[in-house]
């Protein structure tokens, strides 16, 4: 009897349901493949364990609901050590599967490799789970089928890695194309799945069936299996989906923070001058070009990087062959590379550049670009220039030394001093040009200047020597300063020969007595007093017979010399001494000093201000001349400086006697005219005496300019001390005018006044003022004596700037004398065959005495102006 093949069934709902699981596990694949792909280090490992094993577990799922859908009229069990032999199958094809697609790149063998060990994997789940079928009946396989069913899952796990592939990124999202990519693989996998089961045949058997470690799978297990797995997919979705989130935030909190650092990169390329570039070593291409390195090449950032090779043509020429071989020597040795070059920019300016260059190798060691940086060294360069030239200036030895004592630069006067030649000492030790009884001394003291390095002198209290190249020694002064320098501190040190200061110093010590004498003979005390205190420290013999003070007695205190100061000077000293304090500032002052006995004395002092190493004011040195003499001297002088202008007024009044007289003459006369007129109006038969009180009443105005015409006379031939007050410019210069109003006629001169109005009023003498100004007219008058044509005298006021009056008295005469001009004011000096040389150097004198200037130049077409300015407000007098 021929056994027959038992028949089965297929259970649409659990097929249909297998397919869902198979789809959805397709869908996880596909998402998770994102994920594995995006994480790295142990993260990655999570995910790919966890992903598979959330794979594994759906397709294996589909695979068991799948078997579960095929309905046999005999009882199934499963062996359940064989069911989770087939599970871990499942997940290791998953592992291979995620592994494979999360790499960066899957080339064609690669996809072929992977996808026979996933299919073989697929395959063995498959039989494995069939394996673990316990039945009453002998299954047998078609091998036709069989090898179809695992050529099915090779191909499909090619496909299935190409959309896993296809579809990793992350931000593809949940649209319809990982949607279809599922739906496709899940409907592959499921093709591959019944291919196998229906290579499977069942033939009834007599022996009974196997059932250690076998269990039956009801309804209720089926749909917990389907429950658990829609579970375990469910959760790596939403997991997914979690990090994905938050793996999309931190990716915007990055962006952002990678946004403040460019920006800030930018900012700080732009502060420092440094820009930053890529290129590409194969056809020499930019990759990368900053705003900076567009600003320092002298390019426009909106232009393409097509620029970077239009920067060979901006390096200087005679710089060129430098960067070559630079950027040569690095492509040789694949190496780093420095060079420091100038740029020549199309508009001549001229930039110094120094760059620094980084290899980027590939995966096999080849050179494919260089990546570094630009800066902008010139105003570096500059600065360094500029040094070396204050260096070469400096009338010291200066050498710059490192914190290893090695000579680093050093200038011109050091040759001289010691003898050696500049490339002789460059990277030498200091110490060569010390004595050798001091050499070992030196690296101590050089410590501990870097341990605290300031500015200060070295071996303060010592004596210090140098030594030459011949090996003779001098004595020398040292003055460190520390040096701030990209390469570290350096110490600069200023060398100096002091060997004429010590003969000086002993020369100094013999002349001090000299010294004592000269400042007996000239009356000047020398003096030093300690700013905090007021405590004296030193004060000359000559100092205190100036002061009155006893020097056996000991140094006077503070409060003693304020006594001795007269009361009316002694707010002007201490001003003075305040400012100069505050200040930290020289001072000059003059005052009177009132001795106990009632004699007064003027003294003038001159302070200087000392600070100490730390730049702090400690103390004033000075002298104070007793200048009593002189001050009497000057007020003699100002004595006869006065006489001489009194003189100088008689002198010019008697030459004026004519033109004075006919001055006086005319009210006078006028006067006696309306006399005689009032006398007929009171002797007719019938007297008018309207008409004779009118004539009386210009008899009184006549006698009353005859009067101030002889009061104006008087007080120009008086003798006085000047005295200052409030006086109208213009107001003296028509009292001139009156004066010399006859003088002018008498010489066909036409007299012409400009007075501003409202001029303010100044402080002066009146007297010496009419002096200036009678001078001046009376001097455009003797010019135009021998004049032919127009002759024209314009005196003028107004207001100058600075608040100072402006008074100008032009002529038409013969102008300043040719190549003398600048002697007029010289005393002595005139061009008049009888004139004493004086009337401009007076008239000078007074102007200046009352802080103004008196100056003269040629006017156009012919003649001359003499103009000066007083101040309108009195400066107070010290």
């Amino acid at each position: 009897m021929v056994a027959m093949n038992l028949i089965g069934s297929y259970n649409f709902a659990l097929v249909a349901l297998s397919v869902l699981i198979a789809m959805f596990a397709s869908y996880a694949a596909l998402d998770l493949a994102g994920r594995v792909t995006a994480a790295g280090g142990w993260t990655r490992a999570v995910w790919l364990l966890g992903g598979a094993g959330a794979m594994g577990t759906g397709i294996w799922s589909m695979h068991y609901i799948g078997m579960l859908a095929f309905i046999l009229p005999i009882p199934v069990a499963y062996r359940w050590p064989t069911v989770l032999l087939s599970l871990f199958a499942a997940i290791l094809a998953s592992v291979i599967a995620l592994y494979m697609v999360s790499r960066q790149k899957m080339g064609v063998s690669r996809a072929v490799a992977g996808s026979v060990l996933m299919g073989a994997g697929i395959a063995s789940m498959h039989y494995i789970g069939m394996a673990a079928m316990r039945l009453p009946a002998i299954c047998q396989f078609d091998p036709f089928l069989v090898i179809l069913s695992v050529v099915f899952a090779v191909l499909i796990s090619l496909a299935a890695l190409w959309i896993a592939f296809r579809f990793r990124d992350e931000r593809t999202g949940i649209g319809w194309e990982k949607l279809a990519g599922a739906a496709v693989m899940g409907a592959g996998i499921s093709v591959m799945h019944y291919t196998g089961m229906a290579a499977a045949s069942f033939m009834p058997s007599g022996m009974p069936a196997d059932l250690s470690h076998a269990v039956s799978i009801s309804t209720l297990g089926t749909a917990g299996i389907a429950a658990v797995t829609f579970i375990v997919l469910g959760l790596a979705l939403l997991t997914s989906w979690m990090d994905r989130r938050f793996a999309a935030q931190t990716l915007e909190l990055q962006e952002e923070k990678l946004q403040r650092s460019e920006a800030y990169l930018a900012e700080a390329q732009r502060l420092t001058h440094t820009g930053s570039w890529a290129s590409r070593l194969a056809g020499d291409v930019a990759l990368h070009l900053s705003e900076e390195w567009y600003r320092i090449y002298g390019f426009d950032p909106e232009q393409s990087m097509s620029v970077w090779k239009e920067r060979l043509q901006r390096i200087h020429p005679e710089d060129r062959v430098k960067w070559q071989e630079a950027t040569d020597r690095a492509i040789g040795e694949k190496s780093d590379y420095e060079v420091e070059v100038r740029l020549l920019l199309p508009d001549g300016t001229v930039k110094y550049i120094h760059t620094v260059g980084h290899p980027v190798l590939n995966s096999s060691g080849e050179l494919v670009q260089f990546v570094g940086s630009s800066m902008d060294v010139t105003e570096r360069k500059q600065a360094e220039q500029k040094f070396r030239g204050l260096l070469e200036s400096a009338p010291d030895a200066m050498i710059v030394m490192s914190q290893q004592g090695k000579m680093v630069l050093v200038n011109a006067q050091v040759e001289r001093l010691f003898g050696y030649q500049r490339e002789e000492l460059l990277g030498q030790e200091i110490e060569i040009l010390v004595p050798e009884r001091f050499r070992s001394r030196h690296p101590k003291h050089r410590t501990e200047f870097f341990a605290q390095p300031r500015v200060r002198p070295m071996g303060a209290g010592l004596q210090l020597y140098g030594r030459r190249k011949d090996g003779t020694e001098f004595p020398v002064e040292i003055s460190l300063s520390p040096l701030e320098t990209e390469e570290g501190t350096l110490v600069s040190g200023a060398v100096r020969d002091i060997t004429e200061r010590k003969q000086a110093e002993e020369a100094l010590r013999r002349s001090e007595g000299y010294l004592a004498e000269a400042q007996r003979l000239s009356q000047t005390g020398s003096w030093a007093w300690r700013s905090a205190g007021d405590t004296a420290l030193h004060l000359s013999e000559e100092w205190y017979r100036i002061y009155g003070f006893d020097p056996e007695v000991g140094m006077p205190a503070w409060e003693q010399l304020l006594g001795r100061i007269h009361p009316d000077d002694r707010a002007k000293w201490q001003r003075t001494l305040d400012r100069a304090i505050r200040e930290k500032s020289e001072y000059q002052v003059e005052f009177r000093i009132l001795l106990p006995d009632g004699t007064v004395k003027y003294v003038h002092a001159v302070g200087h201000p000392v600070f100490n190493a730390a730049d702090d004011f400690v103390e004033f040195v000075g002298s104070s001349m007793d200048i009593t003499e002189r001050k009497r001297a000057e007020e003699a002088l100002r004595r006869a400086q006065a006489d001489l202008a009194h003189v100088s007024r008689v002198t010019t009044m008697g030459e004026l006697t004519a033109s004075l007289a006919h001055e006086v003459n005319q009210p006078i006369a006028a006067a006696v005219t309306d006399a005689n007129t009032c006398l007929r109006w009171l002797t007719r038969d019938h007297p008018d005496v309207e008409e004779a009180r009118a004539a009386a009443m210009r008899i009184v105005k006549d006698g009353s300019c005859a009067a101030d015409i002889i009061s104006r006379i008087r007080l120009l031939f008086k003798k006085g001390t000047p005295e200052r007050e409030p006086v109208d410019v213009n107001e003296v210069v028509r009292e001139m005018i009156v004066l010399l109003r006859s003088e002018a006629t008498r010489y066909s001169v036409f007299l012409r006044t400009e007075l501003a109005e409202d001029l303010p009023q100044i402080m002066g003498d009146r007297v010496q003022l009419q002096q200036v100004i009678m001078n001046l007219i009376m001097n455009s008058i003797d010019a135009m004596k021998d004049v032919d044509g127009t002759r024209e005298l314009t005196i003028k006021s107004q207001r100058a700037e600075n608040e100072q009056l402006l008074v100008s008295v032009s002529d038409t005469g013969v102008g300043l004398p040719p190549q003398q001009a600048d002697q007029i004011f010289n005393a002595f000096f005139t061009t008049k065959p009888h004139g004493t040389g004086m009337g401009l150097r007076i008239s000078r004198s007074i102007v200046e005495s009352h802080g103004g200037r008196l100056w003269a130049a040629d006017t156009c077409p012919h003649g001359a102006s003499f103009c000066f300015t007083l101040p309108t407000k009195a400066e107070p007098q010290e």
